[in-house]
């Protein structure tokens, strides 16, 4: 009964010492380590001001180890290590921020799947409703401005009367700037390169470059059919 009194008398000891909540303590090497051996029979509270030099923490561990704390020659250096780098006078007393994971970017065809209502699976659109992608990307980017004015369409929409090959059509389509610079480089370059069609002798996949470079215009849908009226598209 004496021996398990003095090791928990130890714990609680080296627990108050740190002053530290779990989710406070710092990451790094020998974390762990600390709050197993100082947990067990102490909750460690929250972080305080008290900061020791590597001396006095070794110190420390040795009169926890009298007290009947037991720890392998490798595990005391673990700890003794943590403590000196993370709980050292002027260590940060805030723990590192956990890594977000940024989401995965969806691939082009991933993307298309947002198009295919109106333009469908094989880019043919509907006659009279809905303009081809097929066979008209190509004449978009070949058209000086094009290629810019392509990114336009697909950040801020088109509304109003357009010709298609001789085909008219009156409609609505809406923007879609939520969509990353990633993201949306990597539609245009699906729809570029799908059902037949192909980029310009000269001109290269688009970039996340050229998409963030057509952003913060805030052009409305009608300054889009204008500009298009001057692609000389027909």
């Amino acid at each position: 009964m004496r021996k398990w009194i003095v090791i928990v008398v130890g714990a609680a000891l080296l627990g108050s010492w740190l002053g530290f909540g779990q989710n406070a303590l710092p990451e790094g090497p020998g974390r762990d380590l600390v709050l197993q051996k100082c947990q067990t029979c102490h909750e460690i509270g929250f972080v305080t001001r008290e900061r020791q030099t590597r001396e006095r923490w070794d110190s420390l561990i040795t009169e926890m180890q009298a007290y009947g704390m037991r720890l392998t020659p490798e595990e005391r250096a673990s700890i003794l290590n943590y403590l000196a780098t993370f709980l050292a006078p002027g260590a940060a007393t805030a723990p590192a921020q956990p890594v977000i994971q940024a989401a995965p970017t969806l691939s082009g065809a991933q993307v298309y799947n947002n198009c295919v209502g109106c333009h469908q699976a094989n880019g043919a659109g509907l006659p009279g409703v809905f303009p081809p992608l097929a066979g008209h990307v190509p004449d978009i980017l070949a058209a000086r401005g094009g290629r810019e004015w392509l990114v336009q369409v697909m950040l801020y929409g088109l509304q109003g009367p357009i010709t298609v090959r001789g085909a008219t059509y009156n409609g609505v389509m809406p923007g879609y700037a939520q969509f990353s610079n990633a993201e949306m480089a990597a539609l245009l370059n699906h729809i570029a390169t799908q059902w037949g069609n192909t980029l310009p002798p000269g001109q290269g996949a688009f970039s996340e470059a050229e998409i963030q470079a057509q952003r913060g215009k805030n052009l409305s849908a009608q300054q889009v059919l204008a500009a298009r009226q001057q692609l000389g598209l027909r």
